[in-house]
C-alpha cells in the first residue's frame, strides 16, 4: 500500500511527529504494520492510476504504526465490501498522544498545503478515473482547509479543466464545527470543489462529545449540521447513531462500509439501499430504527 507522508523520517528510518518542510511530502510503500523501517520510498509516478483512487486521511492521536495498521485494515475492509479501486493513505505528523489535541490541530494545519500540492500533482495522472477521499475525525479539518484554499487562490490552475478535483468526499466522525458547511464557511467552499460530500455522524461518539466541550462548539460528526436546511445541495449526512458508539467504530461496522462503497460507486444519495429519510434536508439514517428516548430527544 502507498502512503503519502508529511512526517520527517528519523535517522533510524522510523517516523514520529517531526515535520517535513511546509508544503512538502514524500511517498512510501508498505505491506505490513510498521513504525517505518520497512517503508520503501517511491515516486509520484509509482502510484497506480489504472483504477479509481480512494485516499484516506487519519485523525488526531495516531502514531505512524497505528496509522499503518488502520489504513491496511481499511483497505481490506473496503475491498471486502465491494470497492474495486486503489487505496492510498495520507499521513500527517500527529503527536499520537491524547493530551496533544491542540498540538495536533497545529500539526494538521501545517500539513494542509502539502496535501493540496500532492492532489494538484497527482490528480492529472488519474485522467478519467475518479478520485475519492475519506477522512476520520480531525482529517476532515485538513481536507476542508486544503479544498477551501484551492477554491480561494485564483492563481492555482485546475489540475483537470472542467472537472472537480475530488469526486466523493466522505467524512467519518468529522471533528469540525457543525456550522462549517454553511455559506461563507470553509466547508461550503470545499463542497463546491467536489462532486458530493457524505458525512457520517453519531451522537453517541464520546470523543466528539469531549471535543464539543473543549472547542465550545458543536461537532459535525456528533449531531450533524447545526442547521441542516443550510446544507449545500451536494452535501449529505448519514446518522449512524444506532450503529456507532465509539469514535473509531465506523470502519469496522459493515453497514457503514456497505453504504460507503455505494457512495464511491456514485449511487444517488436517495437510492442507496437501507437508508431511510429523517425529515431533515439531505439527511438519512442507517442501522436499526431508534426508539424514542430522552437521549434521542436531547441530541436533536
Amino acid at each position: 500500500m502507498f502512503f503519502v507522508s508529511t512526517r520527517k523520517r528519523n535517522a533510524d528510518k522510523t517516523f514520529g511527529h517531526a515535520r517535513m518542510p511546509k508544503g512538502e511530502y514524500a511517498i512510501y510503500e508498505l505491506s505490513k504494520v510498521s513504525e517505518g523501517k520497512d517503508a520503501r520510498q517511491r515516486a509520484l509516478n509509482d502510484i497506480p492510476t489504472n483504477k479509481d483512487m480512494l485516499i484516506l486521511i487519519h485523525g488526531f492521536n495516531n502514531d505512524f504504526e497505528e496509522v499503518t495498521d488502520a489504513y491496511l485494515g481499511f483497505n481490506r475492509k473496503v475491498r471486502a465490501a465491494g470497492f474495486d479501486g486503489n487505496v492510498i493513505g495520507f499521513t500527517w505528523p500527529s503527536f499520537g498522544e491524547w493530551f496533544q489535541y491542540f498540538g495536533d490541530i497545529n500539526q494538521v494545519e501545517y500539513a494542509v498545503f502539502a496535501f493540496l500540492n500532492f492532489i494538484l500533482a497527482f490528480r492529472p495522472l488519474l485522467g478519467d478515473k475518479k478520485l475519492h477521499v475519506n477522512t476520520h475525525s480531525m482529517g476532515a479539518h485538513l481536507l476542508i482547509r486544503a479544498l477551501a484554499a484551492y477554491s480561494r487562490i485564483d492563481a492555482i490552475a485546475e489540475p483537470l479543466p472542467n472537472r472537480v478535483i475530488v469526486d466523493e468526499m466522505t467524512f467519518f466522525a468529522a471533528d469540525v464545527s457543525n456550522e462549517i458547511l454553511e455559506r461563507g464557511e470553509d466547508g461550503y467552499l470545499a463542497v463546491g470543489e467536489v462532486r458530493r460530500l457524505t458525512s457520517y455522524f453519531s451522537y453517541k461518539d464520546p470523543v466528539l462529545g469531549i471535543s464539543q466541550v473543549v472547542n465550545y462548539d458543536g461537532r459535525l460528526g456528533l449531531n450533524g449540521a447545526e442547521r441542516p436546511r443550510r446544507l449545500p445541495k451536494d452535501a449529505f449526512q448519514i446518522d449512524c447513531s444506532t450503529l456507532i458508539e465509539s469514535h473509531s467504530e465506523y470502519r469496522s461496522t459493515q453497514d457503514v462500509m456497505d453504504d460507503l462503497v455505494e457512495v464511491l460507486r456514485g449511487t444517488s444519495s436517495d437510492e442507496i439501499e437501507d437508508r431511510r429519510r429523517t425529515g431533515k434536508k439531505n439527511t438519512f439514517a442507517i442501522g436499526p430504527e431508534e426508539e424514542d428516548s430522552d437521549d434521542q430527544e436531547d441530541h436533536e
